[in-house]
C-alpha cells in the first residue's frame, strides 16, 4: 500500500523508478495443490478422521476463490480437487492441449473440477494456488496467518481553498489478507495525491492484483501510472479520453517489463478530480462509490463504477467474438460452482473471473481488454466523501452499508479503519478463518461556500 501527498508539477516529472523485479520462474499456468487428503483418509499416529476432513474444507474452500484456474504443464484440463487419483496420475501431470490442433470445445468431462461446499458458502477471488516448486505458499513457522500490520495514511489539504472547486483530506489504508497455514502476499495497492499537477487537481487509485504476479503488477500500475497520466491529462483537455490512453500505457509497458503477465494481472479504479469534476476510470471489480447527504440526515450511496463480470452481454459478446467461452468451474458431482470465469476456446485456461484488466496476457487475447469505462460527475455540496476500493471490501459489504460506515465516522482516518476491518471481520466469519487483501481510499469533499 501506498499514499503519497503530490506529484510534481508539469513539465518537472522524472521517471526514476525501475521495472518491479524480474520473476525468477516464469509461470505458464495454475494447478490447484496436489497435497489435499481425501476426506475421511486417516495417517496413523497422525491426523484424526475430523482433522483430515477440517484439513480438506480449508484447502478446498480456498481452492474455489481463485482469479485465475489452470494448469502449469500447458493447457491441460483441471483435475478434481479432493478426489482420488490413479498412480500414474500422481506420477506425470497432463500432457498439454495443443490448441491449434483441437477442433472441438472440450468436454464436460474435461472440464476442471472445483470443490463441494456447502451451498451457502460463496465462490471467492483470492490469490492464486500452485503447486510449482519454485513458488509454493510459505507457511508461517506457527502454522499461523501472516501478520501485517495496517495502516492508515493520510493527507491534508490547504487552509487556502478554491473559490469555485472542490478541496479534500483523504486516507488509505491496505490490509494484507490472511490463510491459515500460509504466508499471505497483499497483492493489492493504492495511491492518494490530494495536489496532483496542480494545487487544484487531485488523483487516487486503489489496485488489486490477482494471479503468481499480481503483487507486482498492482505495484507496477500505482508506480507508473501517475507519471503516464502527467502528459496525458496536461495535453488532453478531456479527462476521460486521458485517463483511458493511460490505462492502455501502461498495460503495454506492462508487456514489454520483467513482469511475467501471462497469468498475472491487476484490477484498477482510478479517480481524477479538477475542480468541481470527478472522472473515474476502472477496470475489473474494484468499486467507486460517493457517499451523498440525504434531507432526512444519513448518506444514500451512488455508484461511480460498475463491476466487470463476464456475463454482461455487451462483455460476454466482446469475449465469445474473439474465440473465448465463458462458463463456470464444477464440482466433483457435476454441478456449477463459482462465478463466471472466461477460458481459451479449446482449453480450460485462463479462468479469470472479470472481463476487464491490466495485463493478464492470456486473457486479453480471448477478449478480455485493458481499456476502461469511465463515469463522469459534477459534485455538488450534497456529495460529502468518496470510496474506492477493492473487492475485498465488497465481498460482503454492500456500496450503502460501506457509506453507513464511513458517514458515521468523524474523520476520514477513522472512517477508513472501520471500513476496513468491519470488511475483515465479516471474512473471518463468512469464509471461515480465510480473508481476501483489504484496501480502500477514502475522501472526503471540502466545498467552497458561496
Amino acid at each position: 500500500m501506498g499514499c503519497a501527498s503530490s506529484v510534481p508539477a508539469e513539465g518537472r516529472v522524472t521517471q526514476n523508478a525501475g521495472d518491479a523485479k524480474e520473476v525468477s520462474a516464469k509461470q505458464k499456468g495454475l494447478v490447484l495443490p496436489e497435497d489435499i487428503d481425501s476426506p475421511g483418509e486417516i495417517k496413523a499416529g497422525v491426523e484424526t478422521v475430523e482433522d483430515t476432513k477440517t484439513k480438506a474444507k480449508s484447502k478446498n474452500s480456498r481452492a474455489r476463490r481463485l482469479s485465475y484456474v489452470a494448469n502449469a504443464e500447458g493447457v491441460g484440463p483441471q483435475p478434481a480437487l479432493g478426489g482420488e487419483s490413479s498412480p500414474a496420475a500422481d506420477k506425470s501431470k497432463a500432457a498439454p492441449v495443443n490448441v491449434a490442433a483441437s477442433s472441438a470445445s472440450p468436454s464436460s468431462s474435461d472440464k476442471p473440477r472445483a470443490p463441494s461446499q456447502s451451498s451457502n458458502t460463496r465462490a471467492r477471488r483470492l490469490s492464486y494456488v500452485t503447486n510449482d516448486p519454485n513458488v509454493k505458499p510459505q507457511p508461517e513457522e506457527d502454522g499461523g496467518e501472516s501478520v501485517s500490520t495496517p495502516t492508515v495514511t493520510t493527507t491534508g489539504v490547504s487552509n487556502v481553498q478554491s473559490a469555485t472547486g472542490v478541496t479534500c483530506t483523504m486516507a488509505c489504508m491496505s490490509r494484507a489478507g490472511r490463510e491459515p497455514g500460509f504466508k499471505k502476499q497483499n497483492q493489492d495497492n493504492c495511491f492518494a495525491f490530494e495536489k496532483y499537477i496542480t494545487n487544484e487537481q487531485s488523483l487516487f487509485g486503489a489496485f488489486d492484483g490477482h494471479g503468481p504476479n499480481g503483487h507486482l503488477v498492482s505495484g507496477y500500475v500505482k508506480q507508473h501510472l501517475p507519471i503516464m497520466l502527467v502528459n496525458h491529462l496536461s495535453m488532453e483537455a478531456d479527462a476521460s479520453k486521458a485517463l483511458t490512453k493511460g490505462f492502455l500505457e501502461v498495460d503495454k509497458a506492462l508487456g514489454s517489463s520483467r513482469i511475467d503477465c501471462e497469468f498475472s494481472g491487476s484490477t484498477s479504479v482510478v479517480s481524477f478530480l479538477k475542480g468541481k469534476t470527478l472522472t473515474t476510470a476502472w477496470v475489473g471489480d474494484s468499486r467507486g462509490v460517493l457517499g451523498r447527504s440525504k434531507k432526512g440526515g444519513g448518506y444514500e450511496a451512488v455508484p461511480l463504477t460498475k463491476d466487470h463480470k463476464p456475463t454482461a452481454p455487451e462483455e460476454k459478446a466482446r469475449i465469445v467474438a474473439t474465440n473465448g467461452r465463458v462458463e463456470r468451474l464444477v464440482d466433483e458431482m457435476g454441478q456449477p460452482i463459482g462465478p463466471f470465469r472466461v477460458w481459451l476456446q479449446y482449453a480450460w485456461i485462463p479462468g479469470l473471473a472479470m472481463s476487464r484488466a491490466l495485463g493478464d496476457a492470456v486473457a486479453h487475447s480471448v477478449g478480455v481488454t485493458s481499456e476502461p469505462e469511465c463515469t463522469v460527475r459534477e459534485l455538488a455540496p450534497v456529495d460529502k466523501f468518496m470510496i474506492l476500493a477493492s473487492d475485498g471490501v465488497w465481498e460482503f459489504i454492500e456500496s450503502q452499508d460501506a457509506v453507513d460506515i464511513v458517514g458515521n465516522c468523524e474523520t476520514v482516518e477513522e472512517g477508513c479503519r472501520q471500513l476496513v476491518d468491519e470488511a475483515y471481520q465479516r471474512w473471518l466469519v463468512e469464509e471461515e478463518g480465510v480473508v481476501d487483501d483489504i484496501t480502500a481510499v477514502v475522501v472526503k469533499f471540502i466545498h467552497a461556500e458561496g
